[in-house]
């Protein structure tokens, strides 16, 4: 049998939904040929299997007590801290324990809302106008690119799922969250609001070949799609395996897109693109989520699964493939 090791949790507000997304991901995994170690790093960073605390060591051997199993293969089902940020990786990298998904430095450089814009402008890739700022410098440049703009988003860049991220259509309260995004984040931009279709694909290689499916939708009744509105059982937003009405030529022109990002950041194994479709059909990027939802409801398996390849194969073909490294 290949030794699995499953983390899952995390430090980050999307604790719990890591937690729903590693337990659909063990349901998925031939049991016939792995056996899946499943460990929840809890929100003070403890380590815990069945109940008691672990560690995985340098000679990739998960210790409990004094039982020792070696680590074949690493899953990091960690939404946000420490996971999509590249540091569970960089430990991965360190003790050679072969992992799915991206590797550190993809994973931090698109986690991070400033360099993944900054990267795709540089390779010609539109994205929302925006503008960084500096935590203790005056309000006037915010409020110049407010003036320009009407309504604008503050974003902590190194956060996931709308934490530390405000709608703001008040000149007068420019300051305030500002401030806010900063207690997350010590990089802030302001983002020009895009009135727009959200739109997103999965990215992810399969049999050799990097697959990008049929674009889905997220349709929110509200004016943000914030973190409750993502994850409340009182959620009034709407998804669509396929989103209605796009054409030929967006698709193509999503499509184009999603693979410059996919080659540009070195995607691994699995992503999701999300995009903005605005009234004029003009496609622009919003982010990359190198470690998605995986839960039964999530967007990345039911895209996947609607393109026709089955999630379990897509899982299970990747994990043979590592246990071979």
């Amino acid at each position: 049998m290949i030794n699995v090791l499953l983390l899952k949790g995390g430090g980050s507000s999307e604790h719990e939904i890591a937690l729903r997304s590693a337990q659909y991901i063990e349901s998925q995994i031939d049991k016939t040929k792995f056996r899946v170690y499943s460990v929840e790093i809890d929100k003070s960073f403890n380590w815990i299997y069945e109940g008691q605390e672990c560690e995985l060591n340098f000679q990739k051997e998960l210790v409990t007590g004094t039982n020792k199993v070696l680590m074949d293969i690493g899953i990091p089902c960690l939404h946000g801290y420490p996971g999509e940020t590249g540091d569970i990786q960089s430990y991965f990298e360190l003790i050679g324990l072969p992992y799915l998904g991206c590797n550190p430095e993809t994973s931090t450089l698109c986690f991070n809302k400033l360099m993944t814009k900054l990267a795709l402008e540089n390779a010609g890739v539109k994205t929302t106008p925006f503008l960084q700022v500096s935590e203790h410098e005056k309000i006037d440049r915010a409020q110049s690119f407010f003036n320009e703009h009407g309504c604008v988003f503050i974003k902590a860049t190194n956060q996931g799922s709308s934490v530390g991220c405000y709608r703001v259509d008040n000149k007068n309260d420019l300051e305030n969250y500002i401030k806010k995004a900063f207690e997350f984040s010590p990089f802030v931009i302001l983002e020009k609001e895009i009135i727009a279709r959200e739109i997103e694909v999965s990215a992810f290689e399969y049999d050799g070949k990097v697959h990008i499916t049929l674009p889905g939708e997220i349709v929110c009744p509200g004016k943000f799609y914030s973190y409750e509105e993502k994850y409340s059982d009182k959620s009034a937003t709407k998804t669509h395996v396929i989103a209605p009405e796009i054409s030929t030529e967006i698709f193509g022109e999503v499509e184009r897109q999603a693979r410059i990002a996919f080659e540009l950041f070195k995607l691994r194994h699995l992503s999701r693109i999300d995009f903005f479709l605005t009234e004029k059909n003009e496609v622009i990027i919003n982010e990359i989520n190198t470690f998605p939802g995986h839960t039964s409801i999530s967007m990345f398996p039911m895209m996947m699964e609607n393109y026709g390849v089955k999630y379990s194969d897509f899982l299970n073909q990747h994990l043979n493939n590592l246990s071979k490294k």
